[in-house]
């Protein structure tokens, strides 16, 4: 989780590299593989982690300042296949349902013979079919996650931590019931899904949504708290008060730049505060200033006593 802009490690250029090598440390000089996504994959880095003898494997972006020139302004055709060569360091192209592009620095980039679920066989470069391998469930993973999100826009950071944390949670736990309780019906992430929340909130397994809004509240038969009332005014003290009672504007002296006057609202200033607005009552005989707020409450209290 990238937490804001911190000391610099000169000892590597851009901060993806930087990321990387810093995870990295405690397994380097050892042999290991390491996949990533485009989002680090770089030319330079494989070089530097295959001089530190470690092996990379990931897909990466077609953009890349590194990348060779040749490979990335080719036009593929679907099932077309080339790579480029740089020391041990391997870039392909391939074209699939789009263009993929691949690094990597322990495979030589060779077409191999791989079967779908449903038996058929196809070919696939060798070091997609070792991404996809070891890295396919954390696609997967971000892809359904990114499906069925919890996190919106408004909430604050924090929040959006925890409920991306909880939706991986999730996850995960669909994935470990998938793995330990096959069974031949389709049961789906969504399904889950449903199926968790209505078990944290003791909703009955056949209640649907529509059903609940249909019957109220499953809460309504719990014992909630006595809102207060509004505060209105008592209904002898309201009075009737005429068409003419009505807001207007403030009109100003004709060689005034302004469209309009402003005065201070006549029922702020007795509360003691300080309102400036352009509107006045049509009807009153002192013409009163009142903000829109205010009207009601004004004649409610002072149109009946004759104090206007």
């Amino acid at each position: 989780m990238y937490c804001g802009k911190g000391e610099d490690d000169n000892t590597y250029g851009k901060k993806t590299e930087q990321i990387v090598m810093k995870l990295l440390k405690p397994y380097l000089m050892k042999g290991h593989h390491v996949f990533m996504d485009n989002f680090y994959n770089d030319v330079e880095l494989s070089q530097k982690l295959l001089e530190l003898r470690t092996h990379t494997n990931g897909t990466l972006r077609k953009n890349r300042k590194t990348n060779p020139k040749g490979l990335t302004q080719i036009k593929l055709k679907k099932g077309d296949f080339f790579w480029c060569r740089k020391e041990q360091v391997y870039v392909s192209a391939w074209y699939d349902k789009r263009p993929i592009y691949v690094i990597t620095t322990r495979h030589h980039p060779k077409l191999i013979n791989v079967s779908n679920r449903f038996g058929k066989i196809s070919q696939k470069p060798e070091e997609v079919s070792e991404y996809n391998k070891y890295m396919g469930g954390i696609d997967r993973k971000d892809q359904m996650v990114a499906y069925y999100s919890s996190p919106q826009k408004t909430i604050r950071w924090y929040k959006k931590v925890f409920f991306h944390l909880l939706d991986i949670s999730v996850w995960n736990s669909f994935f470990v019931y998938k793995k330990y309780f096959k069974n031949d019906v389709k049961y789906e992430f969504l399904d889950y899904r449903e199926d968790l929340i209505k078990q944290m909130i003791n909703l009955e397994s056949g209640c649907s949504g529509r059903n609940i809004i249909r019957t109220g509240s499953i809460y309504s038969s719990r014992r909630t708290a006595v809102r207060a009332p509004k505060k209105v005014l008592q209904q002898e003290n309201l009075v009737s008060i005429s068409k003419d009672h009505w807001p207007e504007d403030f009109p100003c002296s004709t060689d005034s730049k302004r469209n309009f006057k402003y005065l201070n609202c006549s029922l702020c200033t007795k509360k003691k505060k300080r309102k400036e607005i352009r509107y006045r009552c049509k009807g009153c005989r002192e013409k009163t200033p009142l903000c829109p707020s205010c009207f009601e409450e004004w004649h409610a209290k002072y149109v009946k006593r004759g104090d206007r």
